[in-house]
């Protein structure tokens, strides 16, 4: 099983009336946080360009009690991610390309790019706070969950549950009949954690909403005995995000420190697969073509 695509890009987003931790929740209008949340949104995606930074994604089997199972999978790649403007509006997907640097800490062999443990290789990837965005909160219900504390610091809590039922489309990974790609729209909810006082959202967790089936590939059945489809019991998605300054032009970007997964899909050959991706080394490329670090 391929690592499914949810990396996210960087943003940050304003949330709350009140700065203060015992502020009254019915102070929070909600409709007015997910205004200035999707603005501030909109605003990073307008002024994004090109950032790369290192990805390191370990991929680790589990057994029935989600310890560690045999041998995980470090790779190492050079992340590239673009936003181009369409129709002058910006875009929501970032353009990507990975560039395979290392995988279990050596020089990587000629079948290690498209490996099913590999990194997904896909050409663009949406942007995971996107929701906020007036045009498309309306396919989301939000909540007010309330507030807490991280570091030290005041953080507003937003539920959200996606209105789309689940719909799964999968295909075979390009040269590979024993390795499954698939792609899940809807049945999920989750929670923002974003910061009273800075409006950076903190952290992002995803879960499914209830169990899904995942249709098999035509192909990828061996034979009249093989299933039809496997049905995914649970993936819980966690993105804690982090504040990176940039130089020339001076400017702090909130963008992800580390993703973690666990997926727990019945039938398939890896049921149990946790995955950790951490992204280090930030660089901003400007259009006049310099590259500006952290």
């Amino acid at each position: 099983m391929r690592r499914l695509a949810c990396l996210a890009t960087g943003v940050a987003a304003a949330v709350g009336l009140s700065a203060e931790l015992s502020g009254s929740p019915a102070v929070l209008e909600l409709e007015a946080v997910l205004q200035r949340a999707g603005d501030q949104v909109e605003r990073f995606l307008a002024r994004a360009q090109s950032i790369v930074c290192l990805e390191v994604v370990h991929l680790q089997p589990l057994n029935p009690g989600l310890s560690s199972d045999g041998f995980g999978r470090t790779v190492e790649s050079e992340l590239r991610l673009s936003w181009q403007p369409t129709d002058g509006k910006a875009s929501t997907e970032a353009q990507t390309l990975r560039q395979l640097l290392r995988v279990n800490g050596g020089t990587p062999r000629k079948d290690d790019w498209k490996n099913c443990t590999a990194p997904e290789q896909q050409t663009v990837e949406p942007h995971p706070l996107s929701l906020l965005l007036e045009s498309e909160r309306g396919d989301y219900e939000f909540t007010f969950a309330g507030q807490t504390a991280i570091d030290r610091r005041p953080v507003n809590m937003i539920d959200y549950r996606v209105r789309r039922k689940a719909e799964v489309e999968s295909s075979l990974v390009e040269g590979r009949d024993d390795c499954v790609s698939f792609n899940l729209e809807g049945g999920l909810r989750g929670r923002l954690w974003i910061d009273a006082e800075s409006h950076d959202v903190m952290r992002l967790d995803q879960r499914l909403s209830g169990m899904v089936e995942v249709p098999l590939p035509r192909k990828a059945r061996v034979d009249a005995r093989s299933p039809l489809s496997w049905t995914m019991e649970r993936w819980d998605t966690s993105i804690r995000f982090k504040r990176v300054t940039f130089d020339n032009p001076h400017e702090t970007l909130v963008l992800p420190e580390e993703l973690t997964s666990i997926l727990v899909m019945r039938g398939s050959a890896t049921p149990r697969l946790r995955t950790r991706t951490r992204y280090k080394d930030y660089q901003r490329f400007l259009t006049d073509g310099r590259v500006v670090g952290n």
